[in-house]
This record gives C-alpha cells, sequence and structure tokens, in this order.
C-alpha cells in the first residue's frame, strides 16, 4: 500500500465498516467523525460520510432547513432515498427503506481479497429479492492496518412491518436498526486473534469451519442462528463456498472490492484520455496544456471537507489562473460501480456547482481513471499537480486546505516548476 494513501487513510479512521447495496459503507462514529473530519480538514472516505447510496436508487433528494439551500434532484419517486444537509454542505440526516438495504441477488459472488467465493441457492435468492432476507456485508481493519479482523457476508430476515421502516443512516441509527432485525447466517474470514469471538462477532452460535488461509492468518466459517427459522437457516447451509488465494492489497479498498486492473498510484502522467464534464463538454489531456501547472481536486459529491473547500479553489483558481495556475475538478462518485455514469450524481455535482459558484471545470473520471493514478480512491478529497505536458508533479495532498494553504501549496510547486524551465 503507498505509504501516504496509508497515512491518509489512518486520518480517515476507516477501521469498522458495514456495506450497504455493494456501494454505501458506513461507520458507527460516524457523526464523530464527520465533525473531526471537518475541524481538522482530513480526507473522508466514503464510511466517514456516513451515506450509503444504491447505484439504482430511483432519484435523490437534497433539502435543508432553515439558511440552508433546498434542491429536488429532478423527479425522485416516494422510494427515493432523501438526505438532508446543513448550509455547510454537513449532512444531517439520511433515510432509507429498510426493504432497500441489501445487496443484490446474483448467482455467485467472489470476493479476491478474501479469498472467497459463494454461489447461493435460489431459495435464498428469491427470500434477497422479496425482502424477505436482507444481505449485507461488515469488515473490521486491525489498529495498526496491517490487515483485517473480519470480513463477513451476514443474512438478516426482515417482517413485513420491517420492510416499511425508515432507517436512519447517520450516527448509529443503522447499527441500532441491524440490532432490531433477526441475524440468520454468516459466510466470511476471521483472523485468528478473533476466532475465539465468532458468536458477537457474527451474532451466530454454531459455526462450520470451511478451511484455512494459505497464510495460516485467517480461517473460514459458515456460521447460522439456531434460533432463527429453521427454513432460512437451511438455505445459508447451502451456500457452496470456494476457497481461493487471497488477492494482496495493493490499494486503500474495502475487502469486499475488486482488484481494479488500472490502479496505478505511482503514476508520472495523466496519459492521453477523453471524457466529459458534467455538462457533457468533451475534454482530453489538453486542458492542461494552456496552464504551467493545473491543481486536480478529486472529491465526491457526499463529502462535506470536499464540498466546503470548492469556493476557496474557485478563488484560488481567479486569483492564480493568470499566473499559469488552472484548476480542475474530478467527481469520482458519478461513475458507479457497474463503470457507467451514475445521472443523478451528475445532477447533484450540477447542483453543488450552482450552491458553491464554482467556475473550474468539473469532469467526470475518464475509462482509463487518468492512467490509474485515479484509481482506487476512498478517501476524499486527494489533490495533485499536473504540469502543462501531463506530468504529475510534487507530492498528492490529502485532505481540505484553507485558501492560504492552497496558495503556499501552488506558489511552491509553481516555483519549483519555473525553476527547473
Amino acid at each position: 500500500m503507498n505509504k501516504k494513501r496509508l497515512l491518509a487513510f489512518l486520518a480517515a479512521g476507516m477501521l469498522t465498516m458495514t456495506s450497504v447495496n455493494l456501494t454505501g459503507v458506513l461507520a458507527a462514529d460516524t457523526a464523530e467523525k464527520s465533525e473531526s473530519a471537518e475541524e481538522t480538514g482530513a480526507a473522508v472516505s466514503a464510511d466517514e460520510a456516513g451515506v450509503a447510496v444504491s447505484a439504482d436508487a430511483a432519484g435523490v433528494t437534497v433539502s435543508a432547513d432553515g439558511a440552508g439551500v433546498a434542491v429536488s434532484a429532478d423527479e425522485a419517486s416516494d422510494n427515493s432515498e432523501t438526505m438532508v444537509f446543513s448550509e455547510d454542505g454537513t449532512p444531517l440526516e439520511k433515510t432509507v427503506k429498510a426493504s432497500s438495504i441489501s445487496m443484490k441477488s446474483q448467482d455467485s459472488y467472489e470476493y479476491p481479497y478474501l479469498g472467497l467465493k459463494a454461489v447461493l441457492p435460489d431459495e435464498l435468492k428469491k427470500q434477497m429479492d422479496n425482502s424477505d432476507v436482507v444481505m449485507i456485508t461488515a469488515e473490521k481493519w486491525k489498529d495498526d492496518m496491517s490487515g483485517f479482523d473480519y470480513g463477513f457476508l451476514h443474512w438478516d430476515k426482515l417482517t413485513e412491518e420491517q420492510k416499511d421502516e425508515d432507517v436512519n443512516m447517520l450516527g448509529t441509527g443503522f447499527e441500532d436498526w441491524l440490532a432490531s432485525i433477526e441475524r440468520i447466517g454468516t459466510l466470511g474470514a476471521y483472523s485468528t486473534d478473533v476466532i475465539d469471538d465468532l458468536d458477537s462477532i457474527t451474532g451466530c452460535n454454531e459455526h462450520k469451519e470451511l478451511g484455512t488461509s494459505a497464510d495460516g492468518k485467517y480461517k473460514y466459517y459458515l456460521s447460522i442462528n439456531k434460533n432463527a427459522e429453521s427454513e432460512l437457516t437451511d438455505e445459508i447451509e447451502k451456500i457452496e463456498t470456494t476457497l481461493t488465494d487471497m488477492t494482496e492489497f495493493n490499494s486503500n479498498l474495502s475487502v469486499f472490492d475488486q482488484p481494479a486492473e488500472n490502479i496505478n498510484p505511482d503514476a508520472t502522467n495523466v496519459g492521453t484520455f477523453t471524457t466529459t464534464d458534467i455538462d457533457g463538454n468533451e475534454y482530453t489531456e489538453k486542458v492542461f496544456s494552456d496552464y504551467d501547472l493545473t491543481l486536480v481536486n478529486a472529491f465526491t459529491t457526499w463529502c462535506s471537507p470536499c464540498v466546503n473547500e470548492m469556493p476557496d479553489l474557485d478563488k484560488l483558481y481567479q486569483e492564480m489562473k493568470e499566473q499559469g495556475v488552472g484548476v480542475v475538478g474530478m467527481v469520482m462518485d458519478t461513475i458507479g460501480d457497474d463503470g457507467k455514469t451514475d445521472e443523478d450524481v451528475v445532477k447533484k455535482a450540477q447542483v453543488l456547482r450552482e450552491k458553491t459558484g464554482v467556475t473550474y471545470p468539473l469532469l467526470i473520471p475518464d475509462e482509463g481513471n487518468f492512467n490509474g493514478r485515479i484509481s482506487g480512491l476512498s478517501s476524499f478529497p486527494e489533490s495533485f499537480f499536473v504540469d502543462k505536458d501531463g506530468n504529475i508533479v510534487g507530492d498528492p495532498i490529502m485532505g481540505s486546505r484553507s485558501l492560504e494553504e492552497w496558495e503556499a501549496a501552488v506558489k511552491d510547486e509553481l516555483e519549483k516548476i519555473n525553476a527547473g524551465k
């Protein structure tokens, strides 16, 4: 793992995560960490925002109380997710229907970082499709980030009444909801350091050992809650599993993420590319040729420290563009897990641009992710410098900065470039 990425990862406090709808990640102490991140300007990861975003959400409504800004992202349906922001862009409340909090059913699941493949029985998939059962992931990292304590899938029962519940995804709302529903079973990998605590970790009381990782550090278990309905636990026991070699981590990802083939955190040039901004205007690598130095700011629409610094980044751009300095925003969450543009997020980015008043380009990541430079990012914001020839120069900057700090960083890098001419 790149050392600087590791430091940013630690700064974000991303140690315990639960995945929802494959794309959402939550932390139990979201509220405290989000506040801390804003105070310190630290980079924040997806779970720090306390936001679970479904790639197939029907719509997203952004609103605010009092002096905040109320925005509707097109015609959101009654089942759409609701996000409430304060005037400074901090998410205050997020609710989703309990029936939507589940990974989608599919024939098989493969997790190279865990070294695990799973094939679900048809009846279990049917139960998931009917929202009688939800499938969610959970993981916990070791304190020193040397590995994970556990990563497992879990299946939980929903009653008809529970399906219609509104779950608050901020603070402890999600964990409180999890505690209120019945655990059926789990499947996952556990460090040998924690296997004595399987009952408390999994919420199950019967565990079938499936095997051990090649390095001997992890054991695999299929677990059930014997107190749950047998017709449900029987389906968990029918899950077919295959153990594989664990893929070595090469970026700060969730253990349930898929390795990206084009990750290149040490890229020295952004390469050639074609992409568009959030209005559909085409951009290529020539976006950098008009300036001696361009600050690339990779951010997401759900990251409040990212949004809060956008006005200062625009001031920086207006102040220094005549000195040969450009700014480009890269809206990372406009591309979904399926590799396609998420139009709902694009609309939200357009709203944020209007709210913050930025005038520099806000781009959608290209297929090659800037020659792999922005692949696998999960802590935001992260910024780096590019010269007029597309070379990546200087050190990356993790987290948000004040206008004065940005001015100092840009002037320092610009002096280095000018000195080398």
